[in-house]
């Protein structure tokens, strides 16, 4: 099956999956980490809270940039 390239470029740039993608990717190994290690011998201690917050900015920033900002607004309700 052939894949038209042509609509590639009529994405909207949020569908890069590029996007944030080393700020997803220490969240995501960071997790992995604490889930294996501590939350499933018990410990519910929070952990990765740090790349967690700069993985949102990073996508918060991206949603403002194309002014989709009112979707983090519709979220909160």
């Amino acid at each position: 099956m052939a894949i038209d390239k042509k609509n590639d470029k009529d994405k909207h740039p949020m569908l890069d999956p590029n996007l944030c993608k080393d700020l997803k990717d220490r969240h995501d190994q960071c997790f992995n980490k604490w889930y294996t290690n501590s939350f499933l011998k018990g410990d519910v201690t929070l952990d990765c809270e740090d790349e967690w917050q700069e993985y949102q900015v990073c996508i918060k920033d991206k949603l403002k940039q194309w002014n989709l900002e009112h979707l983090i607004e519709n979220n909160k309700e």
